[in-house]
């Protein structure tokens, strides 16, 4: 791994946070837990993993940059949700290379459990032509299509179908039932946080708004879904990433990661939403890579009486943090007190 991603001092800067976060999730020491390695597919970086619990195992898929630039997803497997294997040599996931809408790859993947089957929710780039003005709030006219795959055994993926395939969009999850016998997603469709139904995974419905942004705070210019949403016995909780600011010089931002609580059964109602980050950029490999000062949270599971929290460090490795169950229901029944019975 390049000793960049290690965050060495070479005039990376770093800001202090403008609040200080709740101590829910602590860094394993064993982090970063997936680095780059020698295959050329993932030798740039690794980064932004959806896991879930698989015969008793973690399955991550993750986000792989190449010597091509191009993102793949790869698959690695933890039996103790720390140490990870990658036996394959070749991705899990890259998009077809007659696909115009994903020339530049796949990204941030997510994973859902539902039935007997794993949903994966992912993002497709590409750029538009040249002649296209870019995107007031991107450096280029970038293109972001979500997508829905599927897969019963993580032997491979099958894609279902693009989901509102006019619109730009990303960090989409599946929540893991239905309500109403509908399927129902959270989206990004810029720069809030959307939501969506539909009966067959293919037509959705027209996108209702569940958070914004808020403006002067550490949360102001767009927030995103984690990921995807784990039932607790308040209704569901949503770990969602925020950017403070679009961007600083050498590609900084400022990504922190925020708690929400939604309604049970109408999850377009937020109950509760945390006023501060509850995981914020510290550590010198998420302060410092191809994009510093970012912790981009996208796997979530819960192993024992703790959850495990998976996410991309500085764009460029892999970071997993840990916070006990017990700890993460205080701050919640201090907010909104004890759960209904």
């Amino acid at each position: 791994m390049d000793v960049c991603w290690k965050g060495s001092s070479d005039g990376a800067r770093w800001r202090e946070p403008t609040v200080q976060s709740k101590v829910l999730f602590r860094r394993s020491s064993d982090n970063p837990i997936l680095t780059p390695n020698d295959r050329w597919w993932e030798s740039r970086a690794v980064l932004n993993p959806g896991t879930a619990l698989y015969d008793g195992r973690v399955a991550m898929v993750y986000r792989a940059v190449g010597t091509d630039g191009i993102s793949r997803f790869g698959l690695a497997w933890s039996g103790d949700g720390v140490h990870f294997e990658r036996p394959d040599p070749y991705p899990f996931y890259e998009a077809p290379i007659d696909d115009p809408t994903a020339r530049l790859g796949v990204e941030d993947p997510r994973l859902t459990p539902l039935g007997s089957d794993y949903y994966v929710t992912y993002t497709k780039a590409c750029t538009a032509p040249a002649t296209t003005p870019k995107l007031a709030w991107e450096t280029a006219p970038f293109r972001v299509r979500s997508v829905l795959g599927v897969t019963r055994d993580f032997q491979g993926m099958d894609v279902i179908a693009t989901i509102l395939p006019d619109t730009d969009s990303k960090d989409s999850v599946l929540f893991p039932e239905k309500f109403a016998g509908r399927y129902a997603l959270l989206i990004r469709e810029f720069p809030s946080i959307q939501y969506l139904t539909s009966e067959d995974l293919h037509t959705w419905s027209e996108p209702k708004e569940v958070m914004a942004p808020v403006p002067g705070t550490w949360e102001a210019e767009r927030i995103g879904a984690g990921p995807p949403p784990l039932r607790i016995p308040w209704g569901w909780l949503l770990l969602y990433h925020a950017n403070e600011y679009l961007r600083l010089p050498n590609n900084e931002r400022m990504y922190r990661m925020g708690l929400a609580v939604l309604d049970a059964g109408e999850p377009w109602k937020v109950l509760y939403r945390h006023p501060e980050p509850i995981f914020v950029p510290e550590a010198p490999y998420e302060m410092h890579g191809p994009v510093g000062n970012v912790v981009f949270g996208e796997g979530l599971v819960e192993i024992g009486e703790s959850y495990y929290l998976y996410y991309g460090a500085g764009d460029g490795v892999i970071g997993l943090a840990t916070a006990a169950r017990a700890d993460v229901f205080a701050l919640l029944t201090e907010a909104l007190g004890g759960p209904a019975r």
